[in-house]
């Protein structure tokens, strides 16, 4: 028997801040009618339980939201980006169609979410993606910059919910991905943030006792420079106002 997809208490909660959030910065070019389709495609999908989470057992709506949150945030993409990213579960899945996406939100966010659908086609069919020729190729084929950075986006939001998993095996092909082909995509195009993010949780997850040797001394290093700027640099500021 198919195991029916239940939307937790938590997950409608969260669900429901970040949708609001989301509007919030979207300002303006976000479209009242918009949010009825978007809310009318994703009841209809769990009436008829065509939702399925994920190989971590994450709700892929939840997901949508928080990757669309960073999209906005961290990446500063708009209107056409984030119904993309909200409604390519759908296609992908095949409770919505392509088709459908166009009619009811126009051409551009219909040609976002083709260009994510090429390039997800093009990953299956290369087993070998750790080379900067599969990420110029990548780079490339992509058409719009704008799937690329999706991509960047869903894969930062991914990492962030995969901490605490038990499924190691996933977390850890997940993160030498996000190592050997995302972080560098997101250097180069300028997302350093991101960019440091995905490194630092690719190393936290690969190499967990390495991480944490790094993360100590760093920590030391920064408490032996608080005590010197205590000791030596605070008394000669505080000087320097008396005197001034």
């Amino acid at each position: 028997m198919e195991e029916k997809f239940v939307f937790t208490e938590d997950e409608r909660q969260k669900s429901l801040i970040l949708f609001e959030e989301l509007k919030q910065e979207l300002s303006t070019s976000w479209i009242l009618e918009d949010e009825k389709k978007l809310l009318a495609i994703a009841e209809d999908a769990i009436r008829n339980n065509k939702i399925e989470r994920n190989t971590f057992g994450l709700n892929p709506i939840l997901c949508s939201l928080q990757t669309a949150i960073i999209a906005v945030k961290d990446i500063g993409l708009k209107r056409d980006s984030i119904l993309a990213t909200l409604l390519y579960n759908g296609v992908q899945s095949g409770y919505c169609s392509l088709e459908n996406v166009e009619q009811q939100f126009g051409e551009g966010v219909g040609k976002i979410i083709h260009g994510l659908v090429r390039i997800q086609n093009l990953y299956k069919k290369n087993p070998v993606i750790e080379s900067e020729n599969f990420r110029n190729l990548l780079l490339s084929f992509a058409e719009d910059m704008r799937v690329i950075l999706i991509m960047i986006a869903d894969r930062v939001n991914l990492m962030r919910q995969i901490r605490d998993t038990v499924n190691k095996q996933a977390q850890h092909e997940v993160s030498e991905e996000a190592s050997y082909l995302y972080a560098p995509l997101a250097h180069k195009l300028g997302l350093y943030r991101l960019k440091s993010e995905l490194e630092d949780l690719s190393l936290k997850y690969l190499e967990h006792d390495a991480y944490y040797h790094i993360k100590d001394k760093l920590n030391e290093t920064k408490s032996a420079r608080d005590a010197y700027i205590k000791r030596f640099i605070e008394p000669v500021g505080k000087r320097l106002e008396q005197t001034g």
